[in-house]
């Protein structure tokens, strides 16, 4: 008897943990998805603007103190691959849960 009581608690202690990871992924993934207007509009400004900018900021037209991470030649390549790292954990997770 003492078994089967703590294999249920045992079992509905993994579905609470599992139910809290699949929420906040849930959230997570729904913020990634309204960003990805986001990620274009700044795919565009990297194909278009980025590098005037860039020149600007090596000409100190660009205030030294304002957050210009986005001129770096790695952080929009980090993003992208990061995304695409997540993309293909998501798509192993998913063949693994079938």
């Amino acid at each position: 008897m003492n078994t089967i009581i703590e294999r249920i608690t045992k079992m509905e202690n993994i579905l609470d943990e599992l139910t809290i990871v699949v929420e906040k992924s849930d959230k997570t993934m729904s913020e990634l998805e309204d960003s990805l207007k986001d990620l274009k509009t700044l795919k565009t400004y990297y194909e278009s603007q980025y590098m005037k900018d860039v020149m600007a900021d090596k000409r100190l037209e660009v205030p030294q103190d304002l957050k210009r991470g986005v001129l770096s030649e790695d952080a929009v390549h980090m993003l992208l691959t990061d995304l695409f790292e997540l993309s293909n954990k998501m798509e192993k997770l998913s063949k693994k849960i079938r």
